[in-house]
């Protein structure tokens, strides 16, 4: 019998690869050359775009904002509320004067539609910083992944390029961006693409451009700004024990409850601000004397909530359990009033603070319990219930937690069951139809008997 040598079978394995249908090595699809280097372009300009931004909403509200060093009851600043108020004038000004739209695409959405409209970025930006630096309970991630994907939209216009590479420069945009929010590559490109889910034809080209641009964006960011989002909440070390998986299913189930509870409360807060949907000042006016107000009764509950998280995380035995459940509460309640009232920003950083703070509450009340066991499942899980990444969120937990490979298994439990139990169930789809049925204002006329 012929035996074919090792260079012969290495050939006839690429010829037959080249003549499959759909089977094209990765470093000759085309326009992949072109696609890595608008990836790097991207990553150097949103590294600069974010410290820009960052800087700007950092020191704009360190500005206005000092937080109290025993942040209990009632222990903000009342002119807090001339800020806050100040900022909802300013916004609802902007929001005229622009022409920004009244329902803008928030960050999940514009992942999954692979596309960020260019003419609205800019408006949205401004209003974002305005919205941020006024101390809204909102995230910056809306406002860079807007730019980020914003001008791989914008480029791949100009450039005359398909849809394809116009999809793929808009992910590996919003991935720069997201590399130096959150100073992790692998995170940043993990949590676009599980989001996204490109097609399987131009997933690997997407992969290797999402994961470049993350990586220029981290190198230029991190040595300049210096921080980053590994080990960045410190919690007690604790050893994995096998009853932790099976305790791991309750606390993705009241992770599921919580996110519905987040949703029910901005569902209903959107349906009480629709009246003055068109007198637009007024409105963000109104929600920023009111997100202040709460400020003054609970200082934790305003801003993005990662700094804040590190007080609960420190202080939560010192707060006591009625407090941290009150800012547990009360910051889905802010964040509905921002988000309703024409504020604009991200949902991803609050929605974590959320689910840390529920787990600093879980271990008060529960301290059999370990913190670092209650805190690293709830972090994940309320998110977790929500979007459908829960490879980026074990990935999210182990980062900025360092709790160990063992410790992440209830995680993972806990993140599943809360996914399967809201999204999975048909329970979050169900919510979000109730949410979107018009709001009736005119009387209905009356029926006539069978």
């Amino acid at each position: 019998m012929r035996t074919s040598s090792p260079a012969q079978i290495v050939w006839r394995v690429s010829r037959e690869t080249e003549s499959t249908p759909g089977f094209v090595a990765l470093n000759r699809s085309r326009g992949f050359w072109t696609n890595i280097g608008y990836a790097a372009l991207f990553g150097v300009v949103l590294a600069v775009i974010a410290l820009v931004f960052l800087g700007l909403v950092q020191g704009g509200t360190e500005l206005w904002f000092t937080l109290p060093a025993n942040p209990d009851w009632f222990s903000g600043h009342l002119w807090w509320v001339a800020v806050t108020g100040a900022a909802g004038v300013l916004v609802g000004v902007l929001r005229r004067v622009l022409r920004v739209p009244a329902k803008l695409p928030g960050t999940i959405q514009e992942l999954r539609d692979e596309r960020v409209e260019p003419p609205t970025v800019l408006q949205a930006v401004a209003v974002s910083i305005v919205s941020l630096v006024g101390g809204a309970s909102l995230g910056p991630e809306d406002a860079l992944g807007k730019l980020g994907g914003g001008f791989g939209s914008w480029l791949s216009v100009r450039r005359k390029l398909d849809a394809e590479a116009t999809a793929t420069n808009t992910l590996s945009g919003i991935s720069a961006a997201f590399g130096g929010l959150l100073s992790s590559p692998i995170l940043a490109t993990s949590l676009v693409l599980e989001v996204a889910r490109p097609k399987l034809a131009r997933l690997g080209d997407t992969l290797i451009a999402a994961l470049v641009s993350s990586t220029v964006a981290f190198a230029v960011y991190y040595p300049i700004a210096g921080s980053t989002f590994v080990d960045i909440y410190q919690l007690p070390a604790f050893e994995y024990e096998n009853w932790q998986l099976a305790a791991a299913v309750p606390l993705g189930l009241a992770a599921g409850v919580l996110a519905l509870v987040h949703l029910a409360v901005a569902g209903l807060m959107k349906r009480l601000t629709a009246p003055l949907a068109e007198r637009t000042i007024l409105r963000s006016t109104l929600g920023g004397i009111a997100f202040g107000l709460i400020g003054v009764a609970l200082p934790l509950t305003m801003f993005t909530g990662t700094d804040q998280l590190k007080t609960v995380i420190d202080d939560g035995a010192a707060l006591g359990t009625g407090l941290v459940l009150a800012v547990l509460f009360v910051k889905m309640l802010t964040f509905a009033i921002c988000e309703s009232t024409g504020f604009i920003g991200g949902p991803i950083l609050v929605m974590l603070f959320i689910g840390g703070t529920a787990g600093v509450a879980t271990h008060l009340l529960i301290p059999g319990i370990p913190e670092g066991l209650a805190f690293a499942t709830m972090f994940a899980a309320i998110l977790g219930a929500l979007i459908a990444a829960p490879f980026s969120l074990i990935v999210l937990a182990a980062l900025t937690t360092q709790i160990g490979v063992l410790q992440l298994a209830p995680v993972a439990v806990a993140v599943l069951s809360s996914y399967l139990a809201v999204t999975g169930s048909g329970a979050l789809a169900a919510l979000m139809q109730k949410g979107q049925k018009p709001v009736s204002t005119s009387p209905q006329p009356p029926q006539s008997a069978p």
